[in-house]
């Protein structure tokens, strides 16, 4: 059998005997010993090769080419039962769409008829009832008619007899008012009410066209439709190492899908993120990244991306980006410092307090009437002057916008988004007020007063004190020169204990206390703790006299969030600005700064 490759050995045309030796690339001709235009060849410098050389050229071309044929062959073949595959699911999911389309036609159509059937149910009872008093009415009215015409009889008689008129005229008198009584009863009581006023009549239901119109009863959708990957999920920022979740939800309410999910670095690394069904249609994607860079987060159903959708005022639902989920994983540690604070401060004032607005923007406090408005960025947006006798120290935001700041003139103030003064808090009680929290659920305003060295409670409503906690001393429960409070989500209270060198826990109540972070230079311990703070997942952000930890919210150590030469001292309080990625700002005291951390 022949397979399309040239002979080594060949026969000379010319000299039949001998054997093909040449073979000029320029004349495209072969030859043997014995030809002699080989001989001009090599005079005009062609390029001539023996042919065996030639041939193995050509066998390991044609050799290429039919590895690279085979390929694509091979190639096609893949495609070809990919294509297969791919109409044998679509019409699959055809019959399985028809069948539901079927299913659900016959349950529409049952439950109209059961429906139907109650209607007609009420109607005949209905009706039953009108007979039964109808048929009471006709009897009623007969026995009414019997008695009329036994009155009429008796006043026929009468007339007939012509003696005792008189005495039977006032027999009859008396027999005419009991029936009159009994009889007529009112004018208007001929018929009875339910005769009058009963009359069936059948509305629809106002929703159900209007439905039927909007709705219909289903929907063809194909899976980039039927799954919506959350808007807030579908670009991400985190920090290296952070846990985070991306929320993917299905129309099929009570079905539940086999979603995969890969995550895969910008250099090919790939994880299996953790694909959680919560029921009703609700999925929990969650996962993190230990390299910093670009990620991509594929979801997928049945080798589909997962696409969502969003809803369109206009008209139908619009499909936009969903998978893959963009993650930009960001590292740990110190992202910017801004400095220069002190040119907008007068008189030298020291950075108190930061705090994140409504408007993404950082507030500044100095313990001085004035304070700054910075962008994100470190530059000044506005200089905001408070009222003359106004001191602001510490701040906290609710989370109705309202502001709650420690006045260093003995009070507490809750102003609005503007500053604009609501109320104040403990006039006649506090001395010195420090850090504070609000506990929202409960109602609770916390403040800390260094001077009477405890933790004062307010009702936020109407200002009312309701009692503290703690008291002057060393013993657990007991406070020296307290910095701090905060609130975690149970209602606990954090109260970082700065003279004593500790953070204390007490319970919701106020009542039971124990000691998580002892004193220490190492990490894990603290030194002068100034502020805490708790994130969004419960996590406490510690700062002391030169370090920043973060802890879980019992005080279990989890890592130190700056570096030894970040050049944090004394920061006086913590603020977080930022959940994805997990960022704080801090007011870098010493250096009159405000330092900013991914953590």
């Amino acid at each position: 059998m022949s397979t399309g490759i040239p002979e080594k050995h060949s026969k000379c045309s010319t000299h039949c005997e001998n054997n093909l030796q040449f073979f000029c690339s320029n004349c495209k001709k072969s030859a043997c010993k014995d030809c002699e235009h080989i001989l001009e060849c090599y005079h005009n410098n062609h390029d001539v090769v023996p042919v065996h050389s030639q041939t193995d050229e050509v066998d390991q071309t044609a050799m290429k080419l039919i590895k690279i044929a085979e390929e694509i062959k091979r190639q096609l073949e893949k495609s070809f039962d990919s294509i297969v595959e791919n109409q044998r699911k679509f019409e699959n999911n055809i019959k399985l769409c028809r069948s539901a389309i079927e299913m659900k036609e016959r349950k529409i159509i049952e439950k109209v008829k059961v429906e139907s059937r109650n209607l007609v149910s009420d109607l005949d009872k209905l009706y039953k009832k009108r007979q039964e008093a109808t048929t009471k009415e006709l009897a009623d009215l007969d026995s009414k008619q019997t008695q009329i015409e036994s009155l009429k009889a008796s006043i026929k008689s009468i007339m007939k007899e012509p003696e005792g008129k008189e005495n039977d005229l006032d027999e009859l008198d008396k027999k005419i008012i009991i029936v009159k009584a009994n009889v007529l009863k009112s004018d208007n009581d001929i018929f009875s009410l339910y005769n009058k006023h009963v009359i069936p009549t059948f509305i629809t239901s106002p929703h159900l066209n209007k439905l039927m119109d909007t709705e219909g009863i289903g929907n063809i959708v194909t899976v980039d439709e039927r799954f919506n990957v959350a808007n807030n999920d579908r670009s991400i920022i985190v920090t290296k190492g952070e846990k985070f979740a991306v929320k993917v939800s299905c129309l099929i309410k009570d079905e539940e899908c086999q979603l995969a999910a890969t995550l895969t670095s910008s250099s090919g690394e790939e994880s299996r993120p953790h694909v959680k069904y919560q029921g009703n249609g609700d999925y929990r994607i969650t996962s993190s990244c230990n390299i910093e860079g670009d990620w991509k987060l594929k979801i997928t159903v049945a080798d589909e991306h997962v696409k969502g959708s969003q809803v369109n005022d206009k008209g139908p639902p619009v499909n936009v980006k969903g998978s893959p989920v963009n993650v930009k994983v960001e590292k740990l540690g110190l992202v910017r410092t801004i400095r220069k604070i002190s040119d907008c401060l007068k008189d030298n004032h020291r950075v108190s307090d930061v705090m994140l607005e409504t408007n993404g923007c950082l507030l500044v406090s100095s313990m001085s009437k004035q304070m700054l408005r910075l962008n994100q960025s470190g530059s000044v947006v506005d200089k905001l002057l408070m009222p003359q006798d106004t001191r602001p120290y510490r701040m906290h935001k609710m989370s109705n916008g309202n502001i709650v700041y420690s006045d260093l003139n003995k009070c507490v103030v809750m102003c609005d988004k503007k500053l604009n003064t609501l109320c104040l808090f403990g006039e006649d009680t506090l001395i010195s007020p420090g850090g504070l929290d609000v506990d929202e659920n409960r109602r609770i305003l916390y403040v800390i007063d260094e001077n009477e060295q405890c933790v004062f409670r307010f009702n936020i409503d109407d200002g009312s004190m309701l009692g503290k906690i703690g008291s002057k001393g060393s013993k657990v429960g007991q406070m020296k020169i307290p910095f701090d409070v905060a609130i975690t989500k149970e209602g606990n209270i954090v109260v970082a204990d700065t003279g004593n060198n500790r953070i204390q826990l007490f319970n919701v109540n106020g009542k039971i206390a124990r000691v998580i972070i002892d004193h220490g230079e190492q990490d894990g311990k603290v030194v002068f703790p100034y502020c805490v703070t708790v994130d969004v997942d419960n996590n406490l952000i510690i700062s002391s006299k030169d370090k920043l930890q973060l802890f879980n919210k019992i005080g279990i150590f989890k890592r130190r969030i700056d570096h030894e030469d970040d050049g944090l001292r004394f920061p006086f309080a913590n603020s977080a600005i930022s959940y994805r990625p997990r960022r704080i700002a801090g007011a870098n005291s010493n250096s009159n700064s405000i330092i900013i951390f991914n953590c």
